[in-house]
């Protein structure tokens, strides 16, 4: 019962250093990163630095990456839930996991690639460090990131308008003694 996380990826809080002005994040990450023309694109070197928030917990299971063959991402480290990081803090620690990215991953019709489920059960930030490219090209492209899982956000049915009543009944209408 996973899903794309898409909707739970709180979108006036991300950020991407090195990202060019024009090929920032959100072309990847939310809607329209189908389009091909919408592109996450590295500005002075290959590497980026990503972090998403989400607007509630989330357990994450896969993570996809579709990007061109040549400047597609070449390995990838995750962190979750990390303090501030910048490029020098990325390259030196550990991570929760870094994934080597094959070309044959980044197509359109690869699978999702699955992260170590019991480290990513209770993501409130994802920092995704691209540590290089396929072909150790300039720039780094990127044309969607999508997130597979789901959300802590328990949904289930929303009480009678008579269960309703009584609850507020019982917690307004008999003051506290």
């Amino acid at each position: 019962d996973t899903k794309d996380l898409q909707e739970h990826i709180d979108p006036k809080n991300w950020e991407c250093l090195n990202a060019l002005k024009d090929h920032q994040l959100p072309n990847a990450l939310l809607k329209g990163r189908d389009d091909e023309k919408q592109i996450l694109k590295s500005d002075s070197d290959e590497q980026l630095l990503i972090r998403i928030n989400f607007d509630a917990f989330v357990k994450i299971k896969a993570i996809k990456i579709t990007a061109p063959a040549d400047c597609g991402p070449s390995s990838i480290k995750l962190f979750v839930n990390p303090g501030s990081l910048d490029f020098e803090g990325a390259e030196d620690e550990e991570g929760t996991q870094t994934i080597e990215l094959s070309k044959d991953d980044l197509k359109k019709d690869a699978k999702a690639l699955p992260v170590k489920f019991v480290k990513f059960q209770k993501v409130s930030t994802l920092v995704i460090f691209v540590q290089g490219n396929q072909e150790e090209e300039d720039q780094t492209v990127i044309q969607s990131i999508q997130l597979i899982g789901k959300s802590s956000i328990i949904e289930g049915s929303k009480p009678s308008l008579a269960q309703q009543k009584a609850a507020a009944q019982g917690d307004w209408l008999n003051p506290a003694r």
